[in-house]
């Protein structure tokens, strides 16, 4: 979800499938989950351009479905019968950030892969839409960003891939 979506770590934990709209393949983003003094609690959004509607890749959200249906019988099995959040534990209790961290790096090691931490799949996700073609306000607006500096200077980094097709840019419009 994270790579795929460009989400914050706080808006994913706080998703209930009531945000997904699988028919269309769009996600509403519109909470997160804050650290408060007296726990975790779920609020708005970190800014009003964070709340937004994204489309998403048909895959992805199929494997939300499964994991939905998976996440069912599992709870069931430890009696809980009602659930809102989707990243939940085996109670149903909603994963905290540190819950996602630790799973992040453990896949990371089982698969032999950097370790990127969860805010690095953002970074990752944002430069894939740039490698991809989109346009920054396109980006701005998928990771609900309140401007377009903050796309341009810390989520987009550019790839070995665009640096060489920069050049092959340059050359052509010289016609060198």
């Amino acid at each position: 979800m994270l790579a795929f979506s460009g989400m914050r770590s706080g808006e994913a934990l706080a998703l209930e499938y009531s945000d997904f709209n699988f028919e269309d393949n769009l996600l509403s983003i519109t909470k997160t989950i804050t650290n408060t003094r007296t726990g975790y609690t779920i609020s708005p959004p970190k800014t009003p351009s964070s709340n937004r509607v994204i489309p998403m890749d048909e895959k992805t959200m199929q494997i939300i479905k499964r994991w939905q249906l998976l996440q069912r019988k599992m709870l069931f099995s430890n009696r809980v019968k009602t659930i809102d959040g989707v990243f939940t534990d085996v109670y149903g209790e909603r994963m905290i950030r540190q819950d996602i961290y630790q799973r992040a790096n453990r896949l990371a090691d089982a698969n032999k892969l950097h370790r990127v931490g969860v805010h690095g799949y953002r970074h990752s996700h944002a430069s894939m839409l740039f490698e991809a073609g989109a346009t920054m306000k396109e980006a701005q607006v998928r990771l609900g960003h309140s401007s377009i500096e903050m796309t341009m200077n810390v989520y987009t980094h550019v790839t070995d891939k665009v640096k060489a097709e920069t050049v092959e840019k340059l050359i052509k419009f010289a016609n060198f």
